[in-house]
């Protein structure tokens, strides 16, 4: 459902419902997916398929001022420009899949569109937090979310196998070139303030109880009470 970019195995320091928020906080089993990690700030912040970048207070960018983007591609575009791609996961729409008259959905068309970001062409992508066995279903990086696999997602969460709360449709996506994401991520205020990498629970990105800003607010304040920023 989404213009894919071819994927790379490169990744690079950055220099090149709200009850269940109260319920999660730092975990520390070996499960990538299951735990918040912080992975540094400015230009030594980890940049890689399956982080969360974390926006300053100082960034006033329509999309991206008050924002948590996952990550979810990087990799070469029609340009052969190295891109990095990532969806706003605490942005909702006003609107059900249903409303936006998508209709062959089942049960899954109640769940919230998102506004993953600026870019894309109008495309919607699917993911979610389901491992599903087939090859249209790709996992990224250590998350724990995948994106694809729609439609056997589609017919477990029909069944009832699956819960339709771990699924999320985000349209557009937010597209970062490799000077702009350098330059963004090399801009520190005079309080240290500065774009910041974590990795999170899955939960956490598949959560529909967001209003906007939600899990900024959720990781910035995480951060700051261990003083990262």
């Amino acid at each position: 459902m989404s213009n894919r970019i071819p994927t790379s195995t490169r990744s690079y320091k950055a220099s090149i419902s709200k009850r269940s928020l109260a319920q999660q906080d730092d975990n520390d089993e070996k499960d990538p997916s299951n735990s918040f990690l912080f992975l540094g700030k400015s230009s030594s912040a980890t940049i890689e398929p399956g982080v969360v970048l974390v926006a300053p207070s100082h960034e006033y960018n329509h999309f991206l001022m008050r924002s948590a983007v996952f990550i979810y591609d990087q990799g070469l575009n029609e340009f052969d420009e190295m891109v990095t791609r990532g969806v706003i996961i605490d942005h909702p729409t006003a609107f059900t899949m249903n409303e936006m008259g998508v209709d062959e959905l089942g049960n899954l068309g109640e769940n919230i569109l998102w506004r993953g970001g600026d870019a894309g062409n109008d495309t919607v992508m699917f993911l979610h937090s389901h491992p599903i066995d087939n090859t249209s279903n790709n996992k990224i990086g250590v998350s724990g979310i995948y994106e694809g696999g729609l439609q056997e997602v589609k017919q477990k969460v029909n069944s009832g196998d699956l819960n339709s709360d771990g699924c999320k449709f985000f349209f557009n996506y937010i597209e970062f070139r490799e000077k702009e994401l350098q330059s963004i991520m090399s801009e520190t205020d005079s309080d240290g303030d500065a774009w910041a990498a974590m990795r999170v629970p899955k939960e956490f990105i598949t959560n529909g109880e967001y209003a906007r800003g939600d899990a900024w607010s959720y990781l910035r304040n995480h951060m700051k009470s261990r003083h990262y920023l």
